[in-house]
């Protein structure tokens, strides 16, 4: 298991604090979404499904957040260029929008590129 996909967690059991360079990496090697809208300079990652598949803890996921904010970004819902089909059947409930991360390009490059 590499050091990226690993949470950080020590010998005791509790959890160190992510450095920026951590969040960087997570972000950087993060799948991307193709569909939503954006601003140019921009890409979206879905901050649920990153979240569960690398382990990480409601409070470093809120330490992610404000990256993305210091780094310019923002946490929004995803707004799809093409709506989603609307479905004969009323749905009976609303499905919860999708969150994720708009995070500019450049907060993304590796500083040594």
């Amino acid at each position: 298991m590499s050091d990226e996909s690993r949470a950080t967690e020590t010998s005791d059991g509790h959890s160190e604090e992510l450095t920026d360079d951590h969040i960087q990496s997570l972000l950087r090697n993060a799948d991307r979404l193709a569909f939503g809208i954006r601003p140019a300079g921009f890409v979206l990652i879905n901050r649920k499904r990153l979240l569960a598949a690398k382990g990480i803890s409601h409070r470093d996921g809120l330490l992610i957040d404000q990256w993305v904010t210091r780094a310019g970004g923002a946490l929004q819902p995803l707004r799809r260029v093409k709506p989603e089909a609307t479905r004969r059947h009323q749905q009976r409930t609303t499905r919860p929008d999708t969150i994720v991360w708009g995070v500019p390009v450049q907060a993304l490059k590796r500083a040594d590129a």
